[in-house]
């Protein structure tokens, strides 16, 4: 049966097409690591530090967004070790790849600094960072969580809410900002909900308008 390209609607085609547009994974964040000599409190965004070259660089992804940050060591071991495992001292189900560096030193993720980036969608709520040690938190560059001490196991949150709050509701660019420095355990849990970054209306404007030109190409092809 020959396919006709008359029977095919604009909104079939525009279909079509955002099925077949690519879409980034929803539940990936990439990060740097410091190994730095003992310090105490976390570093602010744009502090030195985050320019120079990281010990090691990462991905991390998991098929549940809700459960990857999840992070705990007990035995202040391994780089690979802390980043796979959470509460529980169980697997946490995270992929981690590598891109630069790998788990590191003897000396285990005492004196560490971590960096995560990614994009976090934000409704009304209270959003909780369970932590130790210290974190700091930006939203679009704004700082919503200020505790880079060190601390035992603690839990520090942020509201969402129309106005008052630490943030009003939308998708987020998020930096997180995290250290361990005072021995185990290193613990870092979170309810952030993640997201993928949302192709620009005009990507898929241009996407569908080449793509429906060369379908109405095709179709005077058959119709002719």
């Amino acid at each position: 049966m020959k396919l006709s390209f008359r029977s095919l609607s604009l909104a079939s085609c525009v279909a079509v097409l955002l099925a077949a547009a690519p879409l980034a994974h929803a539940d990936t964040v990439t990060g740097d690591v410091w190994e730095l000599p003992t310090f105490s409190n976390v570093p602010v965004l744009g502090s030195a530090v985050y320019s120079s070259t990281p010990t090691a660089s990462f991905n991390i992804s998991n098929p549940s967004a809700t459960a990857l940050f999840n992070f705990r060591s007990d035995n202040d071991g391994s780089l690979t070790g802390f980043l796979t495992t959470g509460v529980g001292d169980a697997s946490n189900g995270d992929t981690l790849t590598y891109l630069t560096g790998s788990a590191h030193g003897a000396d285990g993720i005492n004196n560490d600094l971590f960096e995560f980036q990614g994009t976090t969608s934000l409704t009304n709520g209270t959003y909780t960072f369970s932590h130790d040690d210290g974190l700091l938190l930006y939203l679009d560059g704004s700082l919503v969580i200020n505790a880079g001490g060190p601390t035992s196991a603690t839990d520090t949150s942020f509201t969402v809410c129309a106005s008052g709050c630490d943030a009003t509701a939308g998708n987020y660019n998020f930096t997180l900002l995290y250290a361990e420095v005072d021995g185990p355990p290193a613990q870092l849990t979170a309810n952030l909900p993640l997201v993928g970054a949302t192709p620009e209306p005009s990507t898929f404007l241009l996407f569908g308008t080449g793509l429906l030109g060369a379908a109405g190409a095709i179709r005077r092809r058959f119709v002719s």
